[in-house]
């Protein structure tokens, strides 16, 4: 016993060692680098479409709602201010449910990796990117404060129906900025992140409402909100613009865009 448990602590320091190198590889400059829509205004400067293949529009930390950024720990990560990258506990609390279900349940992944995995295409489900992930998120939180990590995981991350990022999911859904956003959209959107698709009130209302009441009653619980407003927010009906309108691909953008295209080429 004493061998094998000697075997496997220099087994797992080569491999922190390795991988804590792999990590300080990555170019984290990169974070920042997202694609984002082109706007097209009509002459009296109003949005006529976009053009992009992500569909997103960066904003900064002070444009995102204060509702927003509490939904979003409140779901995702609800020790986000504590830890350092990753939550220890969380992965192991994680790792016993999955392994009494029989199945993935949890990832156990903090904001911090799950930003991480996301700028780097970390998408392999293995141990090892695991543990990479969460070497990478720790160099992340010595990079960056928490403000800009939020920042920039809410402008990055993906919320359904073709949406990038938390301004252009405010303005798909709902037809608005996202600081405009009243706390049950917030907590619509924070409840989307999960499973975007399958989440998405053009794809499933019933699921989008219920993962919305999940994200109040958590903000109610870790005292985000009063239960005042929990309530009142649960009971607030959405209005959920046309998935249509909020692509924006007629026929006039579609002429626009080749037109762009000719002019100055794809890569630009």
């Amino acid at each position: 016993v004493v061998v094998l448990a000697a075997v496997v602590a220099v087994y797992i320091a080569i491999l922190a060692s390795d991988l804590n190198s792999q990590a300080a590889t990555f170019d984290l400059s990169k974070l920042e680098q997202m694609e984002s829509a082109s706007v097209i205004l009509d002459r009296n400067g109003k949005i006529f479409g976009q053009i992009y293949v992500e569909n997103r529009e960066t904003v900064p930390y002070d444009q995102l709602p204060r509702d927003l950024v509490n939904a979003v720990v409140a779901v995702e990560d609800a020790k986000f201010y504590q830890h350092g990258g990753y939550d220890f506990l969380g992965i192991v609390r994680a790792a016993l449910k999955n392994l009494t279900a029989g199945h993935v349940r949890q990832g156990g992944s903090t904001i911090t990796q799950q930003l991480a995995r996301n700028s780097f295409a970390l998408k392999q489900k293995t141990f090892r990117r695991k543990v990479l992930e969460i070497f990478l998120a720790r160099r992340i939180e010595e990079h960056f404060d928490k403000q800009k990590i939020m920042e920039l995981y809410l402008n990055r991350i993906y919320f359904g129906g073709g949406l990038y990022g938390a301004e252009a999911a405010a303005r798909g859904y709902f037809g608005k900025s996202a600081r405009e956003m009243s706390l049950a959209e917030c907590a619509t959107l924070a409840g989307l992140i999960k499973s975007p698709n399958r989440l998405s009130p053009w794809t499933d209302r019933a699921a989008s409402l219920e993962a919305r009441n999940y994200a109040l009653d958590r903000m109610r619980d870790l005292d985000f909100i009063s239960r005042e407003r929990c309530a009142s927010a649960r009971g607030e009906e959405i209005v959920i613009g046309s998935r249509q309108n909020a692509q924006g691909q007629t026929y006039a953008v579609d002429y626009i865009r080749q037109q762009v295209i000719a002019a100055v080429g794809w890569d630009r």
